[in-house]
């Protein structure tokens, strides 16, 4: 039933948009953008609020904000044109897609697209990042299951997802990595791209834990369902008028 709703979603979608101007619709996918980097920076140690992103983004400077804070938000404002682009023009996703994303993700605070050399562990989290010796092999195997990916468009982007931040390749910015391929694959298969909320940040903990420990991609899968199903539900209402 959950799916039949998303599709019915979807298609109303495809209709409004056919009636909507241009301007609401990129003034809508503005303001996913802040909401989107705001979510996603804030799930690690940068709490910079939101109205101070939305300044951020207009103002690219903020004194009362530490170097690195301002460049996390400006970057992830930047990768997330970078993918959203990218899908939109059908280009593939490989590994030199991936640590290009990295990069700007990180670009101007340490060197992006490398894959770590240490060995890092997750703070609370049941289990942890595989040994740093290990990270090429389970890279190479990750984009070989990706080719060969049998599943739903949202399953592979789950996958995706779940795959990378199990792995953790990089030494740091591998959430809002994940969480970046996420949606390159949902708005390479015509989804429009989610956020999940800071408030969820527990839930969405304990989905990917699952995968993590049990392989079991179901749960994180209906997780990102259920944020899709709203998602669309909030566009509608801002652009059905």
């Amino acid at each position: 039933m959950e799916k039949d709703l998303l599709e019915v979603e979807r298609k109303h979608l495809s209709n409004v948009t056919k009636e909507c101007e241009e301007k609401q619709i990129k003034e809508n996918d503005e303001k996913f953008a802040l909401t989107y980097t705001y979510d996603a920076v804030g799930m690690g140690e940068n709490r910079i609020p939101y109205e101070d992103v939305k300044r951020l983004s207009q103002a690219k400077a903020l004194l009362e904000y530490s170097e690195r804070e301002q460049k996390e938000i400006l970057n992830h404002l930047k990768a997330y044109e970078f993918i959203k682009n990218e899908a939109k023009e059908g280009k593939s996703f490989d590994e030199e897609k991936l640590k290009d994303i990295h990069e700007i993700l990180v670009e101007g605070i340490f060197q992006g697209g490398c894959y770590r050399n240490v060995n890092i562990n997750i703070f609370g989290a049941s289990h942890q990042p595989p040994d740093h010796v290990k990270v090429y092999d389970r890279m190479a195997k990750f984009f070989k299951n990706l080719n060969h990916f049998a599943g739903t468009p949202l399953e592979m982007a789950t996958y995706a997802h779940a795959s990378i931040a199990k792995i953790h390749p990089f030494v740091d910015a591998n959430g809002r990595l994940a969480k970046l391929v996420l949606n390159y694959f949902l708005i390479s298969n015509d989804f429009l791209p989610i956020s999940i909320p800071l408030e969820l940040r527990e839930l969405y903990i304990e989905k990917l834990e699952i995968f993590k420990t049990e392989k079991d991609l179901n749960p994180l899968k209906d997780f990102f369902k259920e944020l899709l199903i709203k998602r669309y539900e909030e566009v509608l209402k801002d652009l059905d008028i």
